[in-house]
């Protein structure tokens, strides 16, 4: 985990978990699991992005049907601009189901 002391670190946790969720195949920021990727900021946190000196890591939730490599690409291309040159590493935390049909109860008895 890293946390931020000052506003940059804010700033960059903030504008990066805002430019992740435009991509078309991300549902949702996720904070991680055993290894959480969280920004620590006074009095608040930024899950799902990871902002350290050396890197950059986000890790999110995935819309069901999108390859893996499409999903990469879409949020280093929006994450790349934000982060000073550093390395985006993704991490895909779940896969969001596509929508699906609730199945019709079947007849009840006869009253």
């Amino acid at each position: 985990m890293t946390s931020g002391a000052g506003s940059a670190a804010s700033t960059d946790a903030d504008a990066i978990a805002a430019a992740v969720l435009t991509a078309p195949a991300v549902t949702a920021l996720h904070a991680g699991g055993l290894r959480p990727v969280v920004t620590l900021l006074p009095g608040r946190r930024v899950d799902g992005v990871q902002v350290t000196d050396e890197r950059v890591t986000v890790s999110v939730v995935v819309a069901q049907g999108v390859p893996i490599p499409a999903l990469t690409d879409q949020v280093r291309a929006r994450v790349a601009p934000l982060a000073g040159g550093r390395p985006v590493d993704v991490h895909v935390a779940d896969l969001q189901p596509a929508a699906e049909e609730r199945p019709a109860l079947p007849p009840g008895p006869s009253a």
